[in-house]
Formats: C-alpha cells, structure tokens, sequence
C-alpha cells in the first residue's frame, strides 16, 4: 500500500499543480485585458502592476484551488480508471476507500494550510493590494474623503473606539462608543451622541459613563454617570487615526474581525454581514476537502473519459458551488439565514452528496 500511496499523491500532486498554474495564468490573463484601458489611462508602470499582482496572487491561489482541487481528481483518477488501473488495485482485495485515503489526508491537510493562510498571510496581502490600486494606479489621495463610516480603531491602554460617522474636517464624530479592557474584562464604557477633538483632548457630549468594578473582581459598587459634556484628557489617540481606511472582511484576520463584530455589535449596529464573512473564513477552506469527496466517486467510474467530459464536469460542478455559496451568503447578508449557516450550508449540500455518491460508487 505504500508503493500505491505514494504513487497516487504524485500523480495526483502533479495534476495539482499543472491545473493551479493553468487557472492563475487564465485568471491573470482575464483581468490584466479587463483593467489594461485602467492601467494605461492613468500611466501605471510595468513595475507598479507587477507589484499590484504580485499582492494578488496569494488571493487568486487560495479562490481557484478548489477548482483546481477538482480538476486534479477528475483527471488523475480519471486516467487510472480509463487505464484499469483502479480495476487491478480493487483486484487485489483493495478497497476503493484504502485506495482514495491517502488523497482525502492530503485534502485535508491543504484546508488546514489553507486556513493558516486565510489568517496570516491574505489579510496583509488584500490590504496591500487594495492600496497600490488605490494610490499607485488610480492616483487616489488617501486622506481624500471628508466623512468616514462605521470606523473601528484599537487604541491605547485597550481601549476600543467605534465611531458611526466620523468628519475629519472639523474633527468630531457621532454616535460613538469607548470601551477598556484589562485582563480581557470590560472596565470603562462611554457612550456619547457627539465627540470632538479640542487639541487637549476629546469632549464627549450627551452621554454615559459607567465603571464596571464587578468585573474586576472588587467590591465597590459600580459608577454610572449621566452627562452632557464630559472632558476626556487622558485619551491620547489623535484623529488622524479615524481617517484611515476601514478594513474589508478579508483584509482582516479571524481576531480582528470578531474584535470589529463585538464593538460593533455593543454600538447597537446589524452584523450579519460581517459574522456570515468570519464563519466563511473557516467554511471556505474546507471546500478543498469536500470537493474531493464529492468528485472522487464521479472521477473513479470507468464510464466517464475524455478531457473534454473531465472539463465538463468540472465547470458543471464549480458553477453548482458557487451558486449555492453566493445565494446562502446573501440570505445571511440579508438575515434570512443565521450567518452560521448560510456560511456552511452549500459545504454541507455538497458533503452530503458526495457521500452518497462514495457510498454507492464501486468498492
């Protein structure tokens, strides 16, 4: 068996790799004849869109590898198939479960690897992207707009701003929420209609201040006070940092984007579009696994042959995916779903089949 193991992870790593590089060449070629009128017009060098694609692919890899996923089963099971291969392994006692095992582990491993990226590698790498678009190709000023919406901002001594609408023009915001954390309890909460930046500190206008002493285990009761102005000259943060541009979901990490969602959420705001993103930073990745499963059993019929039927299926079923991840995603946008399960219901639609379709394949 470890004669046959080793035989299938290269052949089926071989296909991998070849079916990877095929679709990021076709998605570069795509979009650069997409955005070539955008390049030329505002004069972007060949360096300046080489760097801009260079922040790009580590997104592009991780979008299409389910796709390449697939391919790479279709095809290297598909020839082992179409050459009786399969039939003179199943032969010999094993079964087509032993046979597809060491592929399922592979599967899972690249979700695993694939999560660790999703955390650690694309939301530097989005952000990144987002900016040479921004400032080195379109020539966008960064400090260009005057009102800056639902902005989140971690500040010193843990402390937590959420400001609904921010001016950087007369430095004040509205809607805003404060909160300070020590040993992971909440200590400080500020709650103001109004805040405004006087060069010395802030000024919170119409509001509430409350000292949560329970939380930290003392004995004193806890401190509410109502007020119409209240100065606040121990807040050092400036209000630059609030004109800086919010980040997107993916160019977040899982940490940031739950830390972003809690304040939000405490700030009385909907989050179901941001909760159903943090649960697809997991459900997506493992679609790498479920891919497999499912077309494991469809590539291993030796009815099914031909480049053109493996083509076929493929874009058939990614079509399929996408549709269904696209619709449930909009149903937890829309809070006609629970984001937790908008975010994993086409993994499971798809996991469930495939394990239909292993169950009734030929063992």
């Amino acid at each position: 068996m470890k004669v046959i193991d080793k035989y299938l992870l290269k052949q089926f790593s071989n296909f991998l790799f070849f079916s990877l590089l095929s679709c990021w060449i076709i998605w570069l070629v795509v979009d650069v004849i997409e955005h070539i009128d955008l390049f030329i017009d505002r004069g972007a060098s060949i360096l300046v869109v080489a760097k801009y694609y260079l922040y790009y692919t580590p997104f592009i890899v991780f979008f299409l590898l389910p796709v390449a996923m697939l391919l790479s089963t279709l095809f290297c099971l598909g020839l082992l198939a179409k050459n009786n291969e399969l039939i003179a392994m199943k032969s010999t006692g094993i079964s087509l479960y032993r046979i597809l095992l060491p592929l399922f582990v592979l599967a899972f491993l690249i979700s695993l690897l694939t999560i660790g990226v999703n955390e650690l590698i694309l939301p530097k790498t989005n952000y990144k992207k987002t900016e040479i678009r921004k400032v080195e190709i379109e020539k966008k000023k960064k400090e260009k707009n005057i009102l800056f919406h639902n902005v989140f901002v971690q500040g010193e001594d843990n402390r937590i701003f959420f400001v609904n609408t921010f001016n950087s023009e007369k430095n004040e915001g509205k809607d805003v929420l404060v909160q300070k954390f020590e040993k992971g309890m909440l200590k400080e909460q500020i709650e103001a209609k109004r805040i405004i930046w006087t060069n010395k500190g802030w000024l919170f206008e119409n509001g509430r201040c409350r000292i949560f002493f329970d939380s930290l285990g003392l004995k004193e009761k806890e401190s509410f006070l109502l007020f119409d102005r209240l100065y606040r000259l121990d807040l050092k943060i400036k209000p630059l940092i609030f004109t800086q541009r919010q980040k997107e979901p993916e160019e977040m990490s899982y940490k940031e984007l739950s830390k972003y969602i809690k304040v939000k959420k405490k700030a009385g705001q909907k989050v179901s579009k941001e909760l159903t993103d943090l649960y697809l930073k997991f459900s997506y990745p493992l679609v790498n696994l479920i891919i497999l499963l499912f077309g494991a059993p469809i590539s291993a019929s030796p009815k099914r042959s031909g480049l053109a039927i493996g083509f076929a299926i493929t874009l058939a079923i990614t079509f399929a995916y996408w549709f269904l991840l696209k619709t449930f995603q909009s149903f937890g946008y829309a809070e006609k779903l629970p984001p937790l399960l908008s975010a994993w219901s086409a993994n499971i639609i798809f996991g469930v089949l495939g394990i239909i379709l292993l169950l009734k394949a030929k063992k």
